[in-house]
């Protein structure tokens, strides 16, 4: 296994583990305050990780473009997801809700290929048709 793939089974780890807290929390939170609490959480803590390993400086060397994309990011990513994602969450059940949010690979891999000009390979297309039906059996 690859070090990008250690990486990214740690990311699915805790996006797994993630929302057993978060079903708790919303019995009797609103989504739009968990989002919040959430983010303002992650933003002390990201804080503090910039400040005492990575350092400020690089974000001064960021282009408009980069500022941009990232803050589409978060408002699409974070802020609007999130809010969708724990009022789903709310609603439902965790086994139900979650792999249903988790098909987002299949958008981003359309509009990857529609965005920026990625390649839609059969592997791609078959690994997103299995994405696909693997949330219509969990859901």
């Amino acid at each position: 296994m690859n070090e990008s793939a250690l990486w990214a089974l740690l990311a699915a780890l805790c996006y797994g583990i993630a929302p057993v807290f978060e079903k708790i929390g919303l019995q009797q939170a609103q989504p739009t305050a968990a989002v919040f609490v959430r983010a303002l959480i992650t933003a002390v803590f990201t804080g503090i990780t910039l400040t005492t390993r990575d350092g400020w400086t690089p974000l001064a060397n960021w282009t408009l473009k980069t500022w941009l994309a990232i803050m589409m990011s978060g408002i699409v990513g974070v802020l609007l997801a999130q809010v969708f994602y724990f009022a789903a969450l709310r609603m439902g059940d965790v086994g139900r809700v979650a792999p249903i949010a988790g098909s987002y690979p299949l958008f981003a891999c359309l509009l990857a290929a529609i965005c920026l000009g990625e390649r839609l390979t059969p592997g791609r297309v078959l690994g997103a048709a299995l994405v696909f039906l693997g949330v219509l059996f969990l859901s």
